[in-house]
């Protein structure tokens, strides 16, 4: 009997041991304990030129010399000889991968993510998980060295955060997407928190006047307000500024009124373009060479049937049919975005915007979406869903420009589908 209850003990203990040991790595990450020194992962910025803010709550002035900071484990970054930070001070370090001085060897992702600091000795001090931050907001401690941690509407970089955030936007959404003539305009505006707003405002003008301001209203948890509708063709700009009772403000755009939102109300006559093949799975067909690597990237080719040139600059290339205004195409090399009468233009699906005026910033799925193409109001000019799709074969029309499609085993990328 002696001998069958050790052996059930042992069995317990093995099975404690392996349920354990086969926790997954957050969890396992998450009871790690943190050694406090007074110093603290204070704030952080990762729209932009990224950084994170450490602050010394001690009396004294705190050398850092030899600290690790990382988003990585396998790459952590070490503070240089030297570094320090006055008593009750602050430090900046600058999250650019050059991986020298204060400025780290890692991004971070405005997703949103985890910072650890670890001392010389390799114990973890300071830990974040934030969230995701769009331009112009912080995560922070409030106040300074404290555990609670909020989104903030401003940034306070290299000083401190006082004991209050400025409100945060979390969502500025309009309704219509494209407006027409004639047609109101609701703004809804969606905030991290409801609880110490004071004012909610809306500004908007037409093509370039004063700024007309109208305090929006809360239903619900959102907050509305509605531009008035134009009979005359133009410009609407508009932006939103949410003030606290804390007395501090956040705008969305954060640079507005510099950089703010609009809308084209426009009569144009549309083009006469199509989307007349693309290829969602390239995997060996088609090289993409404008950046001199024979990559094999997704790709979409725009017909003109039409008897004009048409310059796409400032026209917009998306995926999704609800959201017109992904990829805008730039303005400022007409000689490449143009497309002559009978002509072709092949666009690149490949996230790559900075390679030129022809990348745009999605990729096709081969799954099966939308591929659309839309005039500078963010008008349909033409748009298409399309199934799964095969390796290195094209989805193209029989022939340009009419309305049936077939794959291509053999594509035809700038050129004739007949």
């Amino acid at each position: 009997m002696i001998r069958l209850v050790k052996a059930l003990v042992c069995l317990l203990l093995v099975t404690e041991f392996l349920i354990f040991s086969s926790c997954d790595p957050k969890d396992e990450e998450d009871i790690i304990p943190v050694v406090e020194e007074g110093l603290f992962i204070n704030e952080l910025y990762a729209s932009g030129e990224d950084w994170v803010e450490l602050y010394n709550n001690l009396e004294t002035s705190k050398d850092i010399s030899g600290y690790f900071i990382y988003d990585n484990a396998a790459t952590k970054y070490k503070l240089p000889t030297g570094t320090t930070i006055p008593a009750k001070g602050f430090i900046v370090l600058v999250c650019n991968d050059l991986g020298t001085g204060l400025n780290t060897n890692f991004k971070l992702s405005s997703d949103g993510e985890t910072v650890y600091l670890e001392n010389a000795g390799g114990t973890l001090i300071d830990r974040v998980e934030f969230p995701k931050l769009d331009n112009g907001q912080s995560y922070g401690r409030y106040p300074d060295g404290s555990s609670n941690l909020f989104i903030s509407g401003n940034t306070t970089k290299g000083t401190s955060n006082g004991n209050s955030q400025a409100p945060a936007i979390e969502s500025v959404t309009r309704q219509p997407i494209v407006p027409s003539l004639n047609q109101a305009v609701t703004v809804s505006v969606k905030l991290y928190a409801n609880e110490g707003i004071n004012t909610v405002k809306l500004f908007h003008r037409f093509n370039g006047g004063s700024y007309t301001v109208i305090n929006m209203t809360l239903s619900g948890a959102i907050y509305t307000g509605s531009i008035p509708a134009s009979a005359a063709v133009g410009k609407v700009e508009y932006y939103v500024e949410v003030a606290g009772t804390n007395g501090k403000t956040s705008l969305k755009p954060a640079s507005a009124p510099n950089n703010v939102y609009d809308y084209l109300l426009n009569t144009d006559v549309l083009p006469q373009l199509v989307i007349n093949e693309f290829m969602a799975d390239n995997a060996s067909c088609c090289p993409d060479n404008s950046s001199g690597t024979n990559e094999f990237d997704d790709w979409i080719e725009i017909y003109n049937k039409g008897n004009v040139a048409v310059n796409i600059g400032g026209m917009y290339l998306s995926d999704s049919k609800s959201d017109p205004f992904k990829s805008k195409i730039p303005t400022d090399n007409p000689s490449l975005t143009t497309i002559a009468p009978g002509g072709y233009l092949i666009l690149w699906a490949d996230n790559s915007t900075e390679q030129g005026p022809l990348h745009l910033n999605f990729g096709l799925s081969n799954a099966g979406e939308d591929v659309g193409l839309f005039y500078l109001d963010g008008r349909t000019i033409d748009a298409y869903t399309f199934g799964a799709q095969t390796q290195n074969n094209s989805w193209g029309r029989i022939t340009d420009g009419a309305t049936t499609w077939k794959a291509f085993s053999t594509p035809t990328p700038g050129t004739s589908n007949q």
